[in-house]
């Protein structure tokens, strides 16, 4: 028998074509790697050369300053827009108006006039949007319309009263979730040191409880046509006068911040009877629980002077008046 020469697969025989080292049965490694090669140095050429066109659109970007690069209409554009504490709606529809481009006045007054957004806390019968938007700093998209950020700060507002228990607070007090926010709305008002927003808030809640005029100042100029004068506010026939009205305005003045909503739910201790606030009272007025029931300017930095009976009170009123405090 003439014997064969063996190979690793009969079936698969090496060619006398082939230069590889080894026989058909793996490919030619190296003929594949040079063609890999090749490409990849294709793709790199492809790859520097439109980095640097891109490099040379950036630079002529940054040396043409007078130039606008309009972006893409499918490009998404937001700005911030910051609404401050103690905002109106009036106010925050004016900040949009400003920043936010496409938005106007009265495109965002038509829509809190319609009463259509979900109004989370205000009872029935009330259509303001006042205290409801909560202000922080937004970012606004070109796609979002009024209705969308209007709905965003009153989801937020509902948020953050939630968050810190308006519900509770509100039975606590003997107050509805709305009320407080009302009462928010006057110590955003009213307050400029932080550290006193607890105290205002005592003193609201003592007056009600009394049943006694508010007589806030800043609920008189809610709504007031710019530049009427303290006197003829403090006589006018209007809803928000508690001078003349007991209890709280119909509506918050102002959109509160967090803190002052924490202060709304949270009313400072009335002072204990060895308090300078309370030592201070005659044996008459001593007949009565000692309580914060009055505040006055005391600096021109906004630091109040706390009193617990009226008396007292026209003491400190005289003082800022004796400083040029108040006129």
């Amino acid at each position: 028998m003439t014997e064969r020469p063996w190979t690793e697969d009969p079936w698969d025989p090496a060619r006398p074509d082939d230069d590889s080292d080894v026989d058909g049965m793996l490919p030619d490694l190296r003929r594949y790697s040079r063609q890999i090669l090749a490409g990849l140095a294709v793709v790199a050429v492809i790859f520097i050369a439109w980095a640097g066109w891109q490099v040379r659109s950036l630079t002529d970007q940054v040396d043409s300053p007078g130039e606008v690069v309009t972006p893409a209409d499918n490009d998404v554009i937001e700005v911030e827009v910051v609404f401050p504490e103690g905002f109106t709606t009036a106010q925050v529809a004016a900040r949009l108006e400003r920043d936010a481009p496409g938005f106007t006045v009265a495109d965002v007054q038509a829509v809190l006039d319609a009463n259509t957004l979900p109004a989370p806390f205000r009872p029935e019968g009330v259509t303001s949007y006042e205290g409801l938007l909560f202000p922080a700093l937004y970012r606004v998209a070109a796609y979002e319309t009024e209705e969308d950020v209007l709905g965003r700060m009153i989801e937020e507002m509902r948020t953050r009263a939630l968050a810190n228990d308006i519900e509770a607070a509100a039975q606590r007090l003997g107050r509805t979730p709305y009320e407080i926010l009302i009462i928010a709305s006057l110590i955003e008002k009213e307050v400029k040191v932080a550290e006193e927003r607890a105290l205002v808030s005592r003193v609201i809640h003592n007056r009600l409880e009394l049943d006694m005029e508010l007589q806030i100042d800043a609920a008189l100029y809610y709504g007031a046509a710019e530049g009427a004068s303290f006197s003829d506010l403090k006589a006018a026939d209007s809803p928000y006068n508690v001078y003349l009205r007991k209890g709280l305005p119909p509506t918050p003045i102002a959109n509160p911040g967090e803190a002052s909503l924490i202060a709304a739910m949270n009313p400072a201790d009335d002072p204990t009877d060895d308090d300078p606030l309370c030592t201070a009272r005659n044996r008459r007025e001593k007949r009565e629980q000692c309580r914060l029931l009055f505040y006055v300017l005391r600096d021109t930095e906004g630091r109040h002077a706390f009193s617990t009976t009226y008396r007292l009170h026209e003491q400190n009123v005289a003082t800022a008046q004796a400083a040029g405090i108040l006129p």
